[in-house]
């Protein structure tokens, strides 16, 4: 599955296909996206969901949380890899940080 835009038909909830649809558009849109705004987009989500699932069982076809577990699914992979981008390249200018200073301190 492909990170398209969620449709009514495949979750009727208003308000989770909009926290989809801004995941998605954020994510697949971009190969620099923010991670942060990720990350509390999909917070959202996951609040929505779990108090929508806690008020009625049925909220969700089963088809609807099959689709959601799976879309979920690669937007957390996506996140994640995001996630090692970002600490390698923290990690690199930490790298770069100590040798700047050590060469500095032999002078």
């Amino acid at each position: 599955m492909s990170l398209n835009r969620v449709t009514s038909s495949q979750v009727k909830d208003s308000e989770t296909r909009a926290y989809c649809n801004e995941l998605v558009s954020l994510i697949a849109d971009s190969e620099d996206w923010d991670i942060e705004q990720a990350l509390n987009i999909h917070n959202k989500l996951d609040i929505h969901i779990s108090s929508s699932l806690s008020r009625e069982k049925t909220h969700y076809s089963a088809t609807e949380l099959e689709f959601l577990i799976n879309l979920i699914e690669q937007l957390s992979v996506k996140i994640d890899n995001q996630k090692q981008l970002l600490a390698v390249k923290i990690v690199g200018n930490q790298k770069n940080k100590k040798a700047v200073n050590k060469y500095k301190s032999n002078f």
